[in-house]
């Protein structure tokens, strides 16, 4: 009887992973172009930063090699600031 009070009380942990894993991730492609040369892109969705937090990050993306042209920028500004802003 022992074993059904464990599958009971973790049931609703394994749910929450498969849900959380069937959800998915949304992926931008040009944060997977330019971000993912150098790193797995998913590193840039765990968190959300200020705008002057991801223009820091980019000019120091850019200092270690990032090619990217200023049309590239404004597009990876765009979709940083519009899905990964932090808010106050």
């Amino acid at each position: 009887m022992w074993w059904i009070c464990l599958r009971v009380s973790f049931f609703p942990v394994f749910a929450s992973l498969i849900l959380a894993c069937s959800q998915g991730e949304k992926t931008f492609p040009i944060i997977e172009q330019k971000c993912g040369k150098c790193h797995k892109a998913s590193v840039v969705y765990q968190k959300d930063r200020t705008e002057e937090d991801w223009k820091r990050v980019l000019h120091g993306m850019k200092m270690r090699g990032l090619v990217i042209t200023d049309q590239e920028e404004k597009d990876v500004m765009k979709v940083l600031t519009g899905n990964f802003l932090l808010k106050n």
